[in-house]
């Protein structure tokens, strides 16, 4: 008859930490720190489209950080909004996690405390906040470079082990459906499962993702 049947309950015990990943609901992230309802990103859609001085900021510093856009998106919104709220660093999606810093250390400033006073709820002030902030955000970008690789490939390990962990629950999914009543499972459908598994347990693919360490805070 071939390779002996497996168990379906040890195929799953095998699979154990895999399947806890793939079985967790995936928690909300943000690409933004700012909190923003739809009002508030129209309005800043819509001041950056009329803007050339907006859209050439954000290419200057794409030049150097992946996500430019995002960043002004969040000082705008700082600078317009009469309350910014930041949101908690558990939220956010973990390739922003330099944007996160940068904002929270702007809206910290004194300076742009004072700065708010005349740009809240204030589009075209707002818009012109966002270009005085530049060479600040020159300056906080360039030294938080190693804080930005950092999370970028911490973003990268979270996705490579998520899509192996549901390479991994897919695979006893279909071993299940093909599983006796009493839980035998034929040799092919549990040897389907053991290249996932073993992707999933390759150097690539990583441990299941852990929270990422914070990058150092821009001085």
């Amino acid at each position: 008859m071939g390779r002996k049947a497996s168990k379906l309950q040890d195929l799953a015990r095998r699979a154990g930490r895999w399947l806890g990943l793939a079985d967790t609901p995936a928690a909300p992230v943000h690409t933004t720190a700012v909190v923003a309802d739809r009002f508030d990103a129209m309005s800043w859609r819509e001041t950056y489209d009329q803007a050339p001085a907006l859209r050439e900021l954000a290419e200057d510093l794409g030049e150097r950080h992946d996500y430019a856009t995002d960043l002004l998106t969040d000082v705008f919104l700082g600078a317009y909004k009469t309350s910014p709220q930041v949101r908690e660093r558990a939220e956010m999606d973990p390739s922003r996690m330099v944007n996160h810093q940068v904002i929270t250390t702007v809206l910290d400033s004194p300076e742009f405390g004072e700065l708010r006073r005349e740009t809240a709820g204030d589009l075209y002030a707002a818009a012109m906040a966002v270009l005085a902030q530049a060479e600040g955000l020159r300056r906080m970008l360039e030294r938080a470079k190693d804080a930005h690789a950092q999370a970028q490939r911490t973003a990268q390990a979270q996705r490579e082990a998520a899509e192996a962990a549901q390479a991994v629950s897919d695979a006893v999914q279909a071993a299940a459906a093909a599983a006796a009543e009493d839980g035998t499972v034929p040799a092919d459908a549990a040897g389907a499962g053991t290249p996932a598994m073993a992707a999933a347990q390759s150097p690539e693919a990583g441990p299941p993702p852990a929270a990422p360490s914070p990058p150092q805070a821009p001085s």
